[in-house]
């Protein structure tokens, strides 16, 4: 049977009978990296790369957080309850060995979670411009004061932000093309930094958009949620080598605090790209697959020995 080369959607039944969503990328016979999708998107925000993951011998699995995509709401998320959904789905989806995690941007928080929670699961852990955690006083410590402002707001004033979810939420889905281009404006600046954007990829961010703001934002709001309360894990339960790629350019979210990072994760190494800014997974995304490999590889080589 031929390997599909495009992005495969399916979901699973979880014990609770909600539905989880993943999107498939390559043959699933082969060992999973983990994909944490960012904040208000969903699995379709993965670059294509059916020939490398072919050459890799890797699956990426890019699950859809609760009211995303093809993901059931789940008004008592978590960064646990959803680490804890992914394995629920990996194990029923019997895939082999154990798995590469990565999260982009605030999916970080959720790949934390997952190598914190399950360890043994884990080989290799990769943060992709992320965020820090909203809910823990001394990442707080740290943030802009606009992040401060978004913190307050969602510890505070939650029903307004319930409001200004499904509003965007039906920006979205009403006129996705000048909605992704407010979004481009938002992450890159001027106008003009963002006619080189390629094509592809803003396609790709805006469709995994539009399917994050599925259930009128519901699925954002909570996240939001999830993301702002105190960790209910440590980091230094995390045991897999972990690669943090930033970039010196990135105005979302400032490389300063990383030390927050470095500081309580066991095995960390620090990739700070030059002039690169919060979506440089884009760009960098073979390079990542192919650090994941090797890390994957190395590990089973050790586990047998």
């Amino acid at each position: 049977m031929p390997i599909p080369t495009t992005a495969q959607p399916f979901t699973v039944i979880l014990p609770d009978g909600r539905r989880l969503g993943l999107t498939r990328y390559g043959n699933p016979a082969h060992p999973a990296v983990i994909f944490h999708h960012g904040y208000a998107s969903s699995g379709l925000s993965v670059p294509g790369c059916a020939e490398l993951l072919a050459e890799l011998g890797l699956q990426v699995l890019a699950p859809d957080r609760p009211g995303a995509g093809q993901s059931d709401v789940d008004e008592n998320l978590t960064l646990a309850s959803f680490a804890a959904d992914v394995v629920y789905a990996v194990e029923a989806l019997r895939v082999p060995g154990r798995l590469g995690v990565t999260g982009w941007s605030a999916g970080g928080l959720h790949a934390l979670a997952l190598a914190a929670l399950y360890p043994p699961r884990v080989d290799t852990l990769h943060l992709l411009s992320t965020i820090l955690p909203f809910g823990d006083p001394a990442a707080y410590e740290d943030f802009t004061v606009g992040w401060k402002a978004v913190r307050y707001a969602n510890e505070y004033l939650p029903s307004l932000g319930k409001l200004a979810f499904a509003e965007i939420s039906e920006k979205w889905h009403t006129d996705p093309e000048a909605t992704i281009d407010e979004f481009l404006k938002l992450i890159f600046g001027p106008p003009e930094q963002v006619v080189g954007f390629e094509p592809t990829n803003r396609a790709l961010l805006r469709d995994a958009a539009v399917q994050g703001f599925n259930h009128e934002g519901q699925g954002v709001y909570f996240d939001s949620r999830a993301i702002c309360q105190p960790l209910s894990f440590s980091l230094s339960a995390i045991t897999a080598p972990t690669t943090i790629w930033h970039g010196t350019a990135d105005t979302i979210w400032p490389p300063e605090s990383l030390h927050y990072l470095t500081e309580r994760i066991p095995h960390t190494h620090m990739t700070m790209l030059s002039g690169e800014g919060h979506m440089l997974y884009l760009k960098h995304w073979e390079e990542i697959l192919r650090q994941i490999c090797a890390q994957m590889q190395q590990a089973s080589t050790t586990s047998i020995l």
